[in-house]
């Protein structure tokens, strides 16, 4: 069970990630430009890099989907 714990607490961390680049948290990472981000180049960059980061927060989600599921399959060698 405790490996089960872990597992989703990863899984709630990369839904965290994954979730960076919805318009909740958008308005929060851009605001902090005064008049868009669009003349900076550090808010040019802030973009890529949370796009890269949200990218990796899908990847693992699906990873820590699948161990979880893999890790709960009983596997049966012997059939009575």
């Amino acid at each position: 069970m405790n490996k089960n714990v872990k597992l989703l607490y990863c899984i709630l961390g990369s839904a965290v990630l994954a979730l960076l680049n919805t318009p909740i948290l958008g308005y929060a990472k851009l605001g902090i430009f005064k008049g868009g981000y669009g003349g900076h180049i550090l808010g040019e960059l802030l973009v890529r890099i949370t796009d890269l980061v949200s990218l990796l927060g899908f990847i693992l989600l699906i990873i820590f989907s699948i161990a979880l599921i893999l890790s709960n399959i009983k596997f049966n060698t012997k059939q009575k």
